[in-house]
């Protein structure tokens, strides 16, 4: 662990103070901050889905087969420091990014960091649904479709639901309605504004390989086979392809957990999974909302990505 990863700074004291512990800040090797959500391990049936997920300790705290106390994630969607993805309050979100630069944008930064993975995602998905709570974001240019009195602060400084070719919002300045939780500590930003590229699965031809837990340090040829097919793209709840194995990563639906977002998918080569949505999905952006569309290589204005932290 490096060593400005552990040594306290006026900053981080006053965010973990303002916060009650559940965000801190976290120093990469080169001493650049981040402001990351602690999220403490729980078990399937600790949040009442059991029934769902089997019984256990959440994917999302296993690494290499062993346990973890907790995961550091960024609370806000990556920005471009020097070439490295820091988690910063209102600043313009690194976008235009294909997966593997976004990957090295992250590990860049020392040991112990990397991209957001699709386990990391699930645990905070099934746990807003187990707390009946869903996040709203910005999914009509600067506002949340649902209710245009949501609204961040855009990158053009221009008005919201004005399309006006960019339509992103300053990281976590929207309200606290688009945190995780509700509250002012949460993670922000989870819904619209940019989907955010995941580590730990892809699709071949429509084939749907994932790695088994969370352990970033094997290879993604190591991705296991998990004889299922994506092939068709609708709202995620809908999805005719389900089961417990991958519902844990919240690949595939399972009744029980309902959640917003669309499924879309394209069968013909290898494709990398990104969540959440962008500025212009309205109804199809969501915690579910999940994009298997697009190729490793692809960038654009629309997609983005998070950085997160295990010791």
């Amino acid at each position: 662990m490096s060593f400005l990863i552990s040594v306290p700074d006026a900053l981080r004291q006053s965010v973990e103070a303002a916060t009650g512990g559940k965000q801190t800040v976290l120093y990469d090797e080169h001493g650049l901050p981040s402001y990351m959500y602690v999220l403490p391990k729980f078990r399937y049936e600790d949040i009442g889905f059991d029934a769902e997920l089997g019984t256990g300790v959440c994917t999302a705290f296993l690494v290499d087969g062993v346990e973890v106390d907790q995961i550091f994630l960024g609370v806000y969607q990556a920005s471009n420091l020097g070439g490295r993805a820091c988690s910063l309050p209102g600043r313009e979100v690194w976008r235009s990014i294909n997966w593997d630069n976004a990957r090295a944008a992250c590990t860049s930064k020392g040991a112990g960091w990397d991209m957001m993975t699709v386990h990391d995602w699930a645990a905070v998905a099934v746990w807003c649904a187990a707390n009946g709570y869903e996040p709203g974001g910005n999914t009509n240019y600067g506002r949340y479709h649902a209710d245009h009195s949501q609204f961040g602060r855009l990158v053009t400084g221009g008005y919201p639901g004005v399309d006006d070719g960019v339509a992103n919002i300053l990281a976590g300045t929207g309200p606290d309605a688009w945190r995780h939780d509700g509250s002012a500590t949460g993670i922000s930003d989870l819904v619209g504004n940019v989907w955010e590229w995941l580590w730990g699965a892809k699709t071949v031809d429509g084939r749907l390989y994932a790695a088994t837990d969370n352990d970033l340090g094997v290879a993604e040829s190591s991705w296991a086979d998990t004889g299922v097919d994506i092939v068709e793209a609708n709202p995620w709840t809908s999805s005719s392809v389900n089961g417990t194995q991958l519902t844990d990563r919240m690949l595939f639906t399972y009744p029980g957990i309902d959640l917003q977002g669309r499924l879309y998918i394209n069968t013909d080569g290898e494709r990398f999974p990104f969540r959440g949505g962008s500025r212009n999905l309205g109804g199809g952006a969501g915690l579910a909302a999940l994009n298997l569309a697009d190729a490793r290589s692809n960038s654009y204005t629309g997609i983005g990505f998070r950085p997160r932290f295990v010791i």
